[in-house]
């Protein structure tokens, strides 16, 4: 049965995609929780509509990453805390601090859902992160924790 998704659907596609699924998949779930559409003519119209729109919202996504990929390329963002004797820090480094010093140094404004960290900051050191700006467009860069001079 082929549908056309209002939504995105993890492992199936994104909003706006063509696809072809088995009609008790369709029946059952993508068309009661309203995920989906069946494609008629005039849907696949509006499909292709909001194809054409990603493709713009893409392009001009990358375009902004690879500013800010350039803008951050070989630096360290660099944060200093509060530690203990031993080197750990009082509390963990937000993505809410993360966003102002990458502000701070690059004059980009991130949100906090780009921030991706595997483990929470509780170290001075060097932590790498990862930057998402769309599906597409993901970077690795470095953040420093360096103690706070009294």
């Amino acid at each position: 049965m082929k549908l056309i998704l209002n939504s995105d659907v993890k492992s199936l596609g994104r909003k706006g995609d063509i696809v072809d699924v088995a009609k008790g998949y369709a029946r059952n779930y993508l068309l009661p929780k309203k995920l989906a559409v069946v494609a008629t003519s005039n849907n696949l119209k509006s499909a292709e509509e909001l194809q054409e729109k990603r493709k713009l919202q893409t392009q001009a996504n990358n375009e902004l990453a690879e500013s800010i990929k350039t803008a951050l390329a070989d630096a360290k963002i660099v944060i200093s805390q509060n530690t203990t004797d031993e080197g750990t820090l009082y509390a963990a480094v937000s993505n809410e601090q993360i966003i102002d010093a990458i502000e701070k140094f690059s004059g980009y404004r991130l949100q906090v859902g780009q921030i991706d960290i595997e483990n929470q900051v509780k170290e001075i050191g060097l932590h790498p992160i990862s930057i998402v700006l769309g599906p597409d467009a993901k970077f690795e860069t470095t953040l420093e924790i360096i103690p706070e001079t009294k």
